[in-house]
């Protein structure tokens, strides 16, 4: 079964709202085996949300609209529905018990525009909603499904979790599938290069492996879609074993795992110390480090200069971001804390060329074993993203040299 899902609301198309339940939605979609090709947002205009419900009912099999049962006049998705379809709306008294159930229990009377919630189509499904006055549709006409689901997260999610997926597993029965998802995220190989070592596996149908760029990282998307999670799962791991045997030597983690994370435990597992400074990041690489589980096993130290701290001379040679800059600095960071590692970064975001685009000169340098190493990195974008970026550098730096922590690297 393949969907298309329609979210509703001028608010959405403004930005003024965060569209959470895009997200939760694709989720539960994947975990019922259901495939979603489109996804739309629309705004509080009849004409559209139909000709979108029209449109995507050429699509797909099952069609979610979310947002728009409220009471108001802008409230369109059952109209749209029924304009769409070319069926009317009629009082349903099982919606209107489900819209009278909150006013009641609160002894309020209930305004006349509140009735417009118990309009239902001809032969829908009415779904309970314990927590709103909206009650939610299901409407199977000309072989196609058409779900209606509020927009607030915590009724659009209780509805979704007692009331539309008993009726989907139901209804898809043998016919089921699973689709399992894994991540494997690599550092140090860009995404071009990743394309053309892995070549011919981007091809496969399924399981299917998507790359995305993110920063300094490339994540690659396996998704596989089987009978069973067993299925699914043998599946991914037959792909990912693929994948490790063309580019193994830069995945860090998968799933969840982010470098911070895999860099703590490379620590900790070898029982070695941390201490870090910087002078262009503001701390976004401690703040990182210090989001992990327990970084106090490992990390000892994080000191955060400003550009303009009048001390800084006092801790270092050079007043210029460099390499020399950065390796002094590890250096005394190794001095003043003590630690088994230091790194450093720093460096400067300037103008450059005639259309002034921003370029970030990044200087990572690590103080290992008595040993100063440096670096220089070009960055180009926004100045936090260029911040976001060498911390990822730096991180991605730590992460190589502390995979020999255990293998005789120390």
């Amino acid at each position: 079964m393949q969907a298309e899902v329609i979210f509703t609301g001028t608010e959405l198309m403004l930005g003024q709202v965060l569209n959470t339940n895009s997200q939760y939605l694709q989720q539960i979609l994947a975990s019922w085996g259901i495939d979603l090709f489109y996804q739309i947002t629309v705004g509080d205009n009849l004409e559209r949300l139909a000709k979108a419900i029209t449109q995507a009912s050429e699509r797909a099999g099952l069609i979610i609209i979310s947002g728009g049962l409220g009471p108001t006049e802008d409230d369109l998705s059952r109209d749209a529905l029924a304009k769409s379809l070319g069926v009317p709306l009629v009082i349903n008294e099982q919606a209107l018990k489900i819209m009278r159930r909150l006013f009641d229990e609160r002894n309020l009377p209930i305004p006349d525009n509140n009735l417009r919630q118990a309009l239902v189509p001809p032969g829908g499904i009415v779904l309970d909603n314990p927590i709103g006055t909206a009650p939610g549709i299901i409407l199977e006409h000309n072989e196609k499904i058409y779900i209606l689901i509020p927009g607030p997260p915590s009724e659009f999610k209780l509805m979704l979790n007692k009331e539309v997926e008993p009726f989907i597993i139901k209804k898809l029965g043998s016919e089921r599938k699973i689709i399992k998802s894994r991540v494997i995220k690599l550092s140090g190989l860009g995404e071009s290069t990743a394309d053309q070592r892995l070549g011919d596996l981007l091809q496969s149908a399924n399981p299917t492996l998507a790359p995305t760029a993110r920063f300094s990282e490339v994540h690659l998307r396996i998704t596989s879609k089987a009978e069973s999670m067993d299925k699914a799962l043998q599946m991914n791991a037959e792909l990912e074993e693929k994948i490790l045997q063309r580019v193994g030597e830069y995945v860090f983690g998968t799933d969840d795992d982010t470098l911070a994370d895999v860099v703590g435990r490379q620590f900790e597992s070898s029982r070695l110390t941390l201490a870090t400074v910087e002078y262009l990041t503001g701390g976004l690489l401690a703040n990182q480090l210090n989001a992990i589980q327990n970084p106090g096993k490992f990390y000892k130290a994080g000191l955060v200069i400003g550009s303009n701290d009048p001390g800084i001379e006092n801790l270092i040679f050079s007043p210029l971001p460099g390499k020399e800059q950065a390796e002094q600095l590890a250096d005394w960071a190794k001095k003043a804390a003590n630690p088994d590692f230091s790194i450093a970064v720093t460096g400067e975001i300037k103008e450059s060329g005639k259309g002034k685009k921003l370029r970030g000169t990044i200087y990572i340098a690590t103080n290992y074993n008595g040993k100063t190493r440096s670096g220089e990195f070009i960055l180009w974008g926004l100045p936090q993203d260029i911040r976001e970026r060498a911390v990822q550098l730096s991180l991605s730096t730590l992460w190589r040299i502390s995979r020999g922590f255990g293998q005789g690297g120390r």
